[in-house]
């Protein structure tokens, strides 16, 4: 043994003298570091003064070359089947639901006096088809023999309208084959235009954490930096899967991307400890995304993702009223010890495919028994955990989706009417949200009291002008809950007036998109989720920018994908899937 540490000791005091020489080193830098301190801090401001003008540039450009596809794309009529008629004329068969009829507003026209205006739904279903009469006088026959309600067509079979004789060409497996120019618009907005899409808003996200590091004299600090770098690995490896698994157009992703990133920016400026909780949040948010996506596309499986969700929705419903916990006034949050969440974040999945239909349903049986139960179920959860906020977004997308399915602006009317008298005596009986709605309009007249969030926004938001101050250079983040309910103006005092508006118009071009999409929906199904999503983003996004600039009541909601919070985000990402699936 003794001969062993003989051999060994020359090694040893070699190994201890690098050691300490490494340590004096060490030292040494930081000294240095600590010296230069002062030439960091100009530097930052140099920085901070040339990234100014680049951020809002950078944030249009990404803006606009996202929409520039969408805009241009027009989804190809996709042909499934046709209906041949005796003459040789054949009708294309271009979305998996039909409604057949001499109105002008059919799908498949028939413009014979004997034809009823909506006449029958011819459905495509797992590679097979249906017709369901829509009490029709002349009645609907298949091969000679008249259905009652409902009845499966095969490949070959003859359809008679009120007399009117066709056979079904149904493309078995895959669609006919497209004409060439609507080939090419479906092509438009291709990979190589999307990646450099890509390539912007990764500039824009590694410009915006060097200007954190700077303003947080952090630069040392590993956690903004580990934190972009894995964010920006996940949504390359993201956009690569999707490509793989998909070959529709890639904006509403990349939109979403740029909004994450800043979300990652407000959230490293007002809490750099919530990072990787909130990037957890994200990748989470994205695997959401990429299962519900690709899982909805077969419409067997969506209905059968509408109950499953319905049935965890009415869980996550019991749950936030056994064990839910009061945060802010409303008892919204629950608590499992090692997560914290909110539930109801994750029930507007829930709720926004409960109210979706095929439409061959929708025509003829017009049943929304389910949905209005599972919608009263959810407002009159929120309404007792003294949520009215999120109330108020799940009764907007119940009107939509009400809309859709009924068309009856009469019956709307009377349940809004009927809201509203609610809503006035939930005033009545809950002394808060009445002191809100008295500040409304009022803050600077309460700016040192109940106005004291929306006039400190606004201060904020103005003193940031058209380019902001800089990222983490703000002071608004020392005012409660400035990075979720007050994002608005943060976003507006640290990068400025255009970036901000840029993220809004974001979002309201995800709306806009999920309502001009509806046109040429293969199914009501998707129809109805697109918009049901797009009303809550366009809800919560109003209420959230308008009610922090007293324009509307506060009534502190989150901005879908910008502000803090895992359960906004993953439900975000959640909604979004929908919003897809209409494409």
């Amino acid at each position: 043994m003794a001969l062993f540490f003989e051999n060994i000791k020359p090694f040893l005091e070699e190994f201890l003298a690098k050691f300490a020489e490494l340590i004096v080193e060490l030292i040494v830098s930081i000294l240095n570091l600590v010296a230069l301190i002062p030439q960091l801090e100009a530097t930052g401001e140099l920085y901070t003064l040339i990234v100014r003008w680049v951020f809002p540039i950078l944030a249009i450009t990404i803006f606009l070359r996202c929409i520039s596809p969408l805009r241009q794309n027009r989804r190809g009529d996709t042909v499934w089947g046709y209906l041949a008629l005796a003459n040789g004329i054949r009708i294309p068969i271009t979305s998996w639901e039909n409604l057949i009829g001499r109105g002008k507003y059919s799908d498949l026209v028939i413009n014979i006096p004997f034809i009823s205006r909506s006449h029958a739904v011819l459905t495509r279903h797992n590679r097979t088809w249906s017709i369901a009469d829509l009490g029709s006088k002349g009645g609907v026959e298949v091969n000679g023999s008249k259905i009652e309600k409902q009845e499966t067509v095969n490949n070959g079979d003859t359809i008679s309208l009120a007399g009117l004789e066709m056979v079904l060409i149904s493309a078995e497996d895959e669609p006919f084959e497209q004409p060439p120019e609507t080939a090419a618009s479906n092509s438009s907005g291709g990979q190589g235009s999307s990646s450099s899409t890509l390539f912007l808003i990764i500039l824009f996200q590694v410009l915006g954490a060097i200007q954190i590091c700077f303003a947080q004299e952090a630069a040392l600090n590993s956690v903004v930096p580990v934190t972009f770098f894995l964010f920006i690995l996940a949504e390359c490896l993201h956009y690569n899967l999707m490509q793989r698994l998909s070959r529709k157009s890639f904006a509403l992703e990349l939109l979403c991307y740029f909004l994450c990133g800043l979300n990652l920016l407000i959230v490293a400026s007002a809490d750099p400890g919530d990072l990787f909780k909130q990037l957890i949040a994200i990748l989470i948010g994205l695997t959401a995304y990429t299962v519900i996506e690709v899982t909805i596309r077969n419409l067997g499986r969506a209905k059968k993702l509408k109950y499953l969700f319905m049935a965890g929705g009415l869980a996550l419903l019991v749950l936030n009223l056994a064990v839910g916990e009061t945060h802010f006034g409303a008892k919204n949050w629950v608590n499992l010890g090692f997560i914290t969440f909110q539930p109801m974040e994750f029930v507007k999945i829930a709720f926004v495919l409960a109210g979706t239909a095929t439409l061959d349903r929708l025509l003829t049986t017009r049943n929304m028994t389910a949905f209005i139960g599972f919608s009263g179920a959810c407002i009159i959860t929120l309404v007792l955990i003294s949520d009215f906020g999120t109330a108020l977004i799940f009764f907007g997308a119940f009107i939509v989706i009400a809309f859709m399915h009924s068309g009856d602006i009469r019956t709307l009317f009377l349940i809004t009417a009927a809201a509203a008298f609610g809503g006035l005596a939930a005033l009545s009986f809950r002394p808060y949200i009445a002191a809100r709605f008295a500040t409304w309009g009022k803050a600077w007249q309460f700016a040192d009291s109940s106005g004291y969030q929306q006039t400190r926004t606004m201060i904020a938001a103005a003193s940031g002008g058209l380019f902001g101050v800089g990222g983490g250079n703000g002071y608004l983040v020392d005012v409660a809950a400035a990075d979720t309910d007050l994002v608005f103006g943060m976003l507006c005092e640290e990068w400025g007036l255009i970036v901000a508006f840029t993220a809004v118009l974001a979002l309201l071009f995800l709306a806009i998109r999920a309502v001009i999409l509806t046109k040429n929906c293969r199914s009501s199904f998707y129809a109805i989720a697109a918009c049901g999503a797009a009303a809550i983003f366009l809800l919560q996004t109003a209420l959230n920018v308008l009610g922090s600039v007293d324009l509307l009541p506060f009534t502190g909601v989150t901005i879908p994908f910008i502000s803090n919070g895992g359960s906004s985000m993953i439900a975000s990402w959640g909604l979004l899937a929908l919003i897809k699936s209409a494409e």
